[in-house]
């Protein structure tokens, strides 16, 4: 039974060590986290005024890579979004942002008003535009559920592992040498695979480096949209989905590949 330990955990960050579980399953939870996590994102903007130096395109550029808040509690599925089951206005969120400058103004992402005070940048000091005085924007943005598959503005973390490292120092002499490079030789955590590979050129046989083929050091790292555990969370939901979603489609096959046979 595979078996996960919390080594490391902030609202925005956690680093777990993974034992019993084959590569295919913890890569398969990786790649959900960095492509198919729903996050609100804007897609869609539609400029009134635009007397800035920036160009249209490159305006709605940026406003798309802002992060947004997603309370994924409180929208509909992102299957049903994709599918169309629900209304297209429960899966949108508008927000404004209307700009005119009496002096030099730099614009911020802090400076876009949202029509729901739960989908909101996440930092608001990300910079848009320079304006000079009497120049103004004024435009309405329409952001949208979406995943990261289709467009990395929809990217709502990073996720990686790698193996567990299994390190044998032979000769005590070894960890002086190495000091400078990897200060706790033995300590897996403190002496990743790129560190100990450099003490193995200095130190020749008398270390020995290895790792673990069924245990992982795994890390997620969100972006802000919402906290790591919620990340997980549907990350998990969503690879379960795939797992019923496949095996109903296989024993449908499988029983029309029956019935034809008869």
């Amino acid at each position: 039974m595979p078996k996960a330990t919390i080594i490391e955990k902030t609202p925005l960050f956690l680093k777990a060590v993974i034992e019993g579980a084959y590569p295919s399953l913890v890569n398969s939870i990786r790649r959900v986290i960095i492509s198919e996590l729903p996050v609100m994102a804007i897609d869609y903007v539609v400029i009134v005024s635009n007397t800035s130096v920036m160009y249209d395109e490159m305006l709605a550029h940026r406003l798309g890579l802002v992060p947004l808040t997603t309370p994924l509690q409180a929208l509909p599925p992102i299957e049903d979004c994709e599918t169309g089951l629900v209304d297209p206005s429960e899966c949108t969120v508008r927000l404004m942002l209307q700009i005119n400058a009496e002096s030099d103004k730099i614009v911020y992402s802090g400076d876009l008003v949202s029509e729901r005070p739960d989908v909101v940048p996440v930092y608001k000091d990300i910079p848009i535009v320079k304006l000079v005085k009497g120049q103004s924007i004024i435009l309405e943005a329409y952001a949208k559920l979406g995943r990261a598959k289709e467009h990395a503005k929809w990217q709502a973390a990073l996720a990686s592992y790698y193996y567990y490292p299994r390190i044998k120092v032979l000769d005590e002499k070894c960890k002086e040498e190495c000091k400078d490079i990897c200060k706790e030789l033995t300590n897996p955590f403190e002496c990743t695979f790129n560190k100990a590979w450099t003490c193995r050129d200095i130190c020749g046989d008398r270390l020995i480096v290895e790792w673990d083929r069924y245990k992982y050091v795994f890390w997620v790292e969100s972006f802000g949209n919402y906290d790591v555990e919620t990340a997980l969370r549907e990350a998990f939901r969503i690879l379960k989905k795939k797992f019923s979603d496949f095996i109903t489609t296989l024993t449908q096959k499988a029983g029309s590949l029956v019935e034809t046979k008869v």
